[in-house]
């Protein structure tokens, strides 16, 4: 026979266990509320180019799609060179996605553009700085930009350098990649 003893016992346990994850909880929206929702990424690279080559062909038709990683997509194809005001779109492999990226400002050292991820999503502000150093070329891409995914957009910019750090890295090494062996 079974005794009834141990049944509040475990009732008693369950109650301590719900109470402590829901104080974890509650603990962890308060604690969102103070974080910041806005986050910065920065990567850099030494290119074995000079900077006008890296400037002349970054935003080409035939190379931008070659080496901007686009997580399950990629940047649509387009002939010519991308001048300031211009934009081009971002295909996924879910055809419903849409995204684009448009060149805001080049100058002999500095290229920003914006990127929409995909349709509803914050615009996400970048900027590539470019330094001569002999025959290199310094590259500083730092990209910037406002999370707003609920609850979660704290969290997600706390983690953003990790999270999208390993697509500039990416990036960078493609780009870097195809201008020595195209230099």
């Amino acid at each position: 026979m079974v005794s009834n003893s141990s049944h509040p016992a475990a009732l008693y346990t369950l109650r301590k266990v719900t109470r402590v994850l829901a104080l974890l909880i509650l603990l962890l929206v308060v604690v969102g509320f103070f974080l910041p929702t806005t986050y910065q990424v920065e990567r850099q690279i030494v290119i074995n180019t000079p900077r006008n080559v890296v400037l002349e062909k970054m935003f080409q038709g035939d190379f931008l799609s070659r080496w901007l990683f686009v997580q399950n997509g990629q940047v649509d194809l387009f002939d010519g060179l991308l001048k300031a005001g211009d934009s081009v779109g971002l295909s996924y492999d879910d055809a419903s996605k849409r995204g684009e990226l448009m060149l805001v400002n080049v100058s002999s050292d500095r290229v920003r553009f914006d990127v929409r991820p995909k349709e509803g999503v914050n615009l996400v502000q970048n900027t590539i700085r470019l330094q001569s150093v002999g025959q290199t070329t310094h590259v500083q891409w730092t990209i910037a930009g406002d999370l707003s995914a609920g609850l979660l957009s704290p969290y997600l910019a706390v983690f953003a350098n990790s999270i999208a750090g390993h697509n500039f890295e990416k990036s960078l090494q493609q780009l870097k990649t195809l201008l020595e062996t195209n230099h």
